[in-house]
C-alpha cells in the first residue's frame, strides 16, 4: 500500500492555525516546504504556502482530508531554515504565520510569479517537452504550460528539477513600469502562420528576421512604431521570446567614493577578528558584542570577518539602522568585495526592490546590506550576520504586524543557521549590556580610536547661564559654538550641527490667552514650516495655513515656540551668509536617492556645514569634519518613557563621535539646559560604565527591562467609553496574579487620531518570579482570546520599545 502524504498550509489571512491537506497522488514526489499552492478554503480557492510535509494526518482525525488543487511553485520561495525562523516570529510576536510570511515577501510582488526554466547538461531528448527545452535552452514556465498543459507541466518540472535535469529560478513579476525593457528574438518554433491582414505582426517578424540577435522593446516602439500589444500577441503565440534586460541599478552611483584604503588591523581589532574567525571555522552560533568607542574601527572588523565568511563559501547579512547609512556602508563593502553586494531597504523603488530580491534568490549576491527587513531576505548558506548600531530603535517594527525587533530576529536566525551574529555599538542597548555582563553574549572590546584619530575635546554649555549672561534669548547658538564654527571654517574644515526637530518651530501660541494651534485629528501641536508657509502635523500629515490672529481672543500677538532645523538653517544664513549649508531631515530626503546624494555632496566638500536630525547622528565617517555642535542635547529627557535617559545618552554620545575621525583633532560643543543630568554628563565625558551601571540600578528597582519582560496591547475604536471598557474587561481576570504588573488601561500618549481613540495596557513580569516568561505569555493569550466588541481593534507588541 502506497504511503499517504499530508501538508500543512497557511494562508495570508488572520487565521492562527495551519490547515492540513492530503497531497494528490500525482504530486507526492514534488511537494516541498516553502512552495505556494492553490487550495480550497471554505467556498473559495485561496493561495497558501506549505510550511510542513508529514506522513501522518492530525492526531485523533478519522475522516478524509481534502486534497489541495495544485502547486504554484516548482521551487520553494523560502528554504526550511527561513520557514523555521518565520514560524518562530509567528509564535513569539503573536502574529498568524500566513501574515508573517506575507510580510517577508516584497509588497510590490504580485501573487503570481514567473518561473524561468533552463536545461542542464544531464537532460536528453526523451519526449516533446525535453526536446523543446533543449532547443530553447531557456524557457518561461508560463509558455511551457500553454504548450504542454498546465498541470502536467508543473508536475514534470518539479520532477525534473529534483533529478537535476533542469534548473528553475523564481522570477517575481514586476508591476508594469514604463522603463522596463526586454530583448525580443525569434523563437525556434515558427509553425504558426501569421495572417497577411495582421500587418503589424508581419512587420515585427520582418524586423526580427533583419536583426537575428534581437531588438529591444523600446527600439521596436520608437523606431518601428510597433506597440506592446502586438509584441505580447506574438509572444502568446510562441513565435517570439522576450528576455528581460536587467535594469542598470546602482543605488550607490550618487555617493562620493573615496579611494579604497588598505586595512591593517591594530592589536585590539586583530584579537576581535581572531575570535570571530574561530567561531566561523567551527560553524557554530555565537552572539558577540563588538563594544567599541566611536571611531574605533568597527567597520574594519566587519570587513575582515566578512572576508573570512566568504572564503568558506558562506554569505553575509549586514544590518544598518538608517537608510541614510546603507549606501555608505554598502559602498565600503562593495569597494572591498565587488559586485556581490546588494543594497536592501524600503527607499528603493518597487522595480529595484523586486529586481534585487530576484538576484538574492538567484545567488548572485553573497552580501546583503540593508535596513531592518534585510534580516528576512532569502540569502542562502548564511555564515555571518552583522547588526551595526544594534541599540537603535529603528530596528523595531512599530507600525504594522509582526512588530519584530530585527536584532532579536537576527539572533534567532543565526542560531537556526549556525551563523555568527556580531552586534556592534559604542553605546549598546541596556538589554545587550546586561546580556554581556551576564555572559549570554561574548564581548569584544575596542577601547581606542583607529589609526591616528584621537578623542575629540568635548565642551558643555549651560544654556540657562548663557542666556542670563548674554541677554540674547533668540539666537539658537551659544557664543562658544559661534566661535567654534568660525574657527573651523577658517581652517577649511567642515561642521556637523545636530538638532532633533524638523520644521521651523514646533508650536505656535497666543501670548494673551495661551491658545495653541493643534491638529484636529489628534490634538498634537502643529509645527510651523516656513518653507511652504504651512502648519503641519508630523503624526498624520494634516496641513493648514498659519493663523493671522488667535481664533479664541482675536489677539495678533502670536508667538512661535521651540527650534526646528529650518530655523537653524535661517540663523546660519544670517550669521554665516557665504557658507553653503546642507539640511538633512525628512523634508529634504523624501526623494529617491536623496540621502546618498546629500551625503555625497557633503563628502565632496560642496557644503561646509551639515545640519540634520538623528539620521546624521551615527555611522557617518567624514575625515574633514572637526566640529560637531549639539543645539539642544536634552530635548529627549522630557519624554515620559523609561528609556528616555538611555536614548539621550546614546544620541549625544553618538553624534559627538562624528568629530575628529581623521588625523585632525576634533571638537564637540554640547548645548544643554540640564547639563548636570547623568545622561548628559556621562555622554560628554564618554563614561559609558558609570551610566550603564547607574541606569541598571534604577531599572532594577523599578522592575523594568532587562529585569522584566513586557507585552503591550493597544485598543482602538470610535468612542472613548467603548475602548476604555474593552481594555478594562481584557485584564479583569488577571489582577490577582502576583507575578504580573498590569499598567493601565490608560490613554495612549496620542489618545485621539483620525482613526478614533487609543488606549493601552501593558503586562509586565519579573524575570525573578517568571524566569521564562511563561506566565506573561499565558496572560497575553488570555487577553487575545477575548473577542473585542465590534469596531474595536486590538494590536499586540511584544518587547515594546515605547510604552506610551
Amino acid at each position: 500500500m502506497e504511503q499517504t502524504l499530508f501538508v500543512e498550509i497557511v494562508f495570508p489571512l488572520n487565521l492562527e492555525q495551519a490547515f492540513t491537506y492530503q497531497v494528490p497522488e500525482e504530486l507526492k514526489e514534488v511537494v516541498q516546504t516553502g512552495q505556494r499552492v492553490i487550495a480550497s478554503l471554505g467556498r473559495r480557492k485561496q493561495q497558501g504556502m506549505i510550511v510542513g510535509v508529514k506522513d501522518e494526518p492530525p492526531e485523533n482525525f478519522t475522516g478524509i482530508l481534502k486534497t489541495f488543487d495544485n502547486i504554484v511553485d516548482p521551487v520553494p520561495v523560502f528554504d526550511q531554515s527561513l520557514i523555521n525562523l518565520l514560524k518562530w516570529m509567528s509564535q513569539y510576536y503573536f502574529t498568524p504565520l500566513g501574515k508573517v510570511i506575507q510580510s517577508a515577501i516584497p509588497s510590490d510582488a504580485r501573487l503570481k510569479k514567473e518561473i524561468v526554466v533552463s536545461a542542464t547538461p544531464l537532460l536528453t531528448k526523451r519526449d516533446p517537452l525535453s526536446e523543446y527545452l533543449l532547443e530553447q535552452s531557456v524557457s518561461k514556465l508560463s509558455t511551457l504550460k500553454r504548450k504542454f498543459g498546465s498541470q502536467d507541466t508543473m508536475i514534470r518540472m518539479a520532477q525534473m528539477q529534483r533529478q537535476g535535469l533542469v534548473e528553475l529560478e523564481n522570477d517575481f513579476a514586476f508591476k508594469k513600469e514604463r522603463n522596463k525593457e526586454f530583448l525580443v528574438t525569434l523563437s525556434a518554433d515558427q509553425s504558426i502562420e501569421i495572417p497577411a491582414r495582421a500587418t503589424a505582426q508581419v512587420k515585427l517578424m520582418q524586423a526580427l528576421n533583419d536583426y537575428p540577435d534581437g531588438i529591444t522593446t523600446r527600439r521596436l516602439r520608437e523606431e518601428f512604431n510597433i506597440s506592446s500589444a502586438v509584441i505580447n500577441k506574438l509572444e502568446t503565440k510562441g513565435l517570439i521570446q522576450l528576455v528581460e534586460q536587467e535594469p542598470d541599478i546602482d543605488p550607490l552611483k550618487d555617493y562620493h567614493r573615496p579611494p579604497p584604503r588598505e586595512i591593517k588591523l591594530n592589536h585590539e581589532q586583530a584579537i576581535a577578528y581572531g575570535e570571530i574567525k574561530r567561531s566561523l571555522d567551527q560553524k557554530e552560533f555565537v552572539p558577540y558584542l563588538l563594544f567599541g568607542v566611536a571611531g574605533s574601527g568597527k567597520t574594519e572588523v566587519y570587513l575582515e570577518s566578512t572576508a573570512a565568511a566568504l572564503e568558506q563559501g558562506r554569505s553575509v547579512v549586514v544590518l544598518v539602522p538608517e537608510i541614510a547609512l546603507a549606501p555608505q556602508i554598502a559602498y565600503r563593502f562593495q569597494s572591498r568585495f565587488g559586485n556581490i553586494v546588494a543594497l536592501w531597504h524600503s527607499g528603493l523603488k518597487g522595480a529595484e526592490r523586486l529586481w534585487t530580491w530576484q538576484q538574492i534568490q538567484k545567488d548572485r549576491y553573497r552580501i546583503v546590506v540593508g535596513a531592518r527587513s534585510a534580516v528576512l531576505t532569502p540569502i542562502r548558506n548564511l555564515g555571518l550576520i552583522i547588526v551595526d548600531e544594534e541599540q537603535e530603535n529603528s530596528y523595531k517594527q512599530q507600525d504594522s504586524d509582526p512588530r519584530y525587533h530585527a536584532r532579536d530576529v537576527a539572533l534567532v536566525r543565526g542560531r537556526e543557521e549556525h551563523a555568527v551574529v556580531l552586534l556592534g555599538s559604542a553605546t549598546p542597548a541596556l538589554e545587550t549590556y546586561f546580556n554581556l555582563s551576564t555572559e549570554r553574549y561574548k564581548g569584544l572590546h575596542l577601547t581606542k580610536r583607529w589609526e591616528k584619530a584621537t578623542p575629540p575635546l568635548v565642551e558643555v554649555v549651560d544654556m540657562s547661564k548663557e542666556r542670563e549672561e548674554t541677554g540674547d534669548y533668540h539666537n539658537p547658538f551659544s557664543q562658544k559654538l559661534i566661535e567654534a564654527i568660525k574657527t573651523t571654517l577658517e581652517d577649511e574644515k567642515q561642521v556637523i550641527l545636530f538638532q532633533n526637530r524638523r520644521g521651523y518651530a514646533p508650536v505656535i501660541t497666543c501670548r494673551d490667552c495661551n491658545w495653541t494651534m493643534t491638529c484636529p485629528n489628534d490634538d498634537l501641536s502643529l509645527t510651523y514650516h516656513k518653507i511652504g508657509n504651512k502648519m503641519r502635523c508630523h503624526f498624520c500629515e494634516y496641513q493648514a495655513a498659519p493663523p493671522e490672529a488667535c481664533p479664541e481672543c482675536n489677539s495678533l500677538d502670536l508667538k512661535f515656540g521651540g527650534i526646528g532645523t529650518q530655523l537653524i538653517e535661517e540663523a546660519l544664513a544670517e550669521q554665516f551668509p557665504d557658507v553653503p549649508v546642507c539640511r538633512m531631515d525628512m523634508d529634504t530626503t523624501r526623494g529617491k536617492g536623496a540621502h546618498a546624494k546629500l551625503l555625497g555632496d557633503f563628502a565632496r566638500g560642496q557644503y561646509k556645514i551639515l545640519l540634520g536630525t538623528q539620521m546624521i547622528a551615527k555611522g557617518l565617517d567624514f575625515e574633514n569634519v572637526t566640529l560637531v555642535g549639539v543645539i539642544n542635547a536634552d530635548s529627549g529627557l522630557h519624554f515620559p518613557d523609561f528609556r528616555s535617559r538611555e536614548k539621550t545618552f546614546q544620541l549625544v554620545y553618538q553624534v559627538s563621535g562624528r568629530s575628529g575621525r581623521g588625523e585632525h583633532p576634533g571638537r564637540v560643543v554640547v548645548q544643554s539646559w540640564m547639563p548636570d543630568d547623568l545622561s548628559i554628563r556621562c555622554a560628554t565625558r564618554h563614561d559609558v560604565k558609570l551610566f550603564y551601571n547607574s541606569e541598571l540600578s534604577d531599572r532594577g528597582q523599578l522592575n523594568y527591562p532587562p529585569f522584566s519582560r513586557m507585552i503591550a496591547f493597544s485598543y482602538q475604536g470610535r468612542t472613548r467609553d467603548q475602548v476604555m471598557e474593552t481594555a478594562e474587561q481584557a485584564v479583569a481576570g488577571l489582577r490577582n496574579k502576583k507575578e504580573l504588573d498590569i499598567l493601565g488601561p490608560a490613554p495612549a500618549m496620542i489618545e485621539k487620531t483620525a482613526h478614533g481613540f487609543h488606549w493601552k495596557v501593558i503586562l509586565k513580569s519579573s524575570k525573578e518570579l517568571d524566569p521564562k516568561g511563561t506566565i506573561l505569555r499565558q496572560a497575553a493569550r488570555h487577553i487575545l482570546k477575548k473577542v473585542p466588541a465590534r469596531g474595536i481593534r486590538v494590536n499586540v507588541d511584544v518587547d515594546p520599545y515605547q510604552t506610551l
